[in-house]
């Protein structure tokens, strides 16, 4: 039979502060008992729990987020699993990204003048829009030839200008926002607002498709629709999967009803 203990030895075997036990009481994860002198006293089963919150702390979970529900016997350990597992995938990604970030700014910092805190902020965006240049041509790669995405770079920077929104790009944005608004409301590809929509998109990317070619403009259309395959936090669209399916679907709708 497992011992009594004190909150110190509690505390000792199992790694966690004093403070720490107290918490675990407040959140009324373990009820140790108290002796007529008021002092508390671990048993077996405050042992076993405590023992089950370790284990779960050693699988990523902070104090914080462990439940009642989480310690049961009888709880669902794949769901709990799986979800931890993507939340460590997400924040893993996250720390990826800005060590990326750090690095491109130290190689930024071995080329510049020592900055003042504004001038470091320029350089680590400078850094993040290097990085977000890089991985797009990787993707690019998959679906141009060189002389194509530089094609595409250049008809880019002179219809979306970096240093202010020119109205065309105010136009792309609000357009984007609607489609999503429409999305949110449940209106169906088809209906006479989602064909107003699409006559803008239509009218919106023409100046693209003019300049670049319908060939060229087709594989860039092929890439629209793999984003899903290949979007990361530094590669995106400017418009997310479900706004390009809305359209797409539109534009299948009005084909069929022809």
């Amino acid at each position: 039979m497992t011992r009594d203990r004190t909150i110190g030895e509690m505390a000792a075997q199992c790694g966690l502060s004093v403070r720490s036990l107290r918490h675990l009481e407040e959140k009324n994860l373990i009820t140790p008992r108290r002796t007529e002198a008021g002092r508390r006293v671990y048993g077996e089963n405050e042992i076993t729990i405590i023992t089950r919150i370790l284990v779960l702390r050693q699988a990523g979970y902070r104090l914080s987020e462990i439940s009642a529900t989480m310690l049961r016997p009888s709880l669902d350990a794949r769901s709990l699993i799986e979800q931890q597992i993507l939340h460590l995938d997400a924040k893993h990604r996250q720390i990826t990204l800005m060590l990326r970030r750090l690095r491109e700014t130290m190689t930024l910092l071995d080329t510049r003048e020592a900055p003042d805190v504004d001038r470091l902020c320029s350089l680590i965006k400078e850094a993040q829009d290097i990085m977000t240049q890089n991985d797009l041509k990787t993707v690019a790669k998959q679906y141009f030839t060189e002389t194509e995405w530089e094609r595409w770079c250049e008809i880019g920077n002179k219809l979306f200008p970096g240093e202010s929104r020119s109205h065309y790009e105010q136009d792309w944005i609000s357009l984007i926002a609607r489609i999503e608004e429409a999305i949110a409301s449940a209106i169906e590809p088809g209906s006479p607002q989602s064909l107003e929509l699409l006559n803008e998109w239509r009218r919106l990317q023409q100046p693209m498709v003019d300049a670049l070619g319908a060939d060229h403009w087709n594989k860039a259309a092929k890439m629209y629709s793999e984003m899903g395959q290949w979007q990361t936090e530094t590669a995106r669209a400017p418009f997310s999967a479900a706004v390009y399916n809305f359209i797409t679907e539109t534009a299948r709708s009005t084909r069929q009803s022809r």
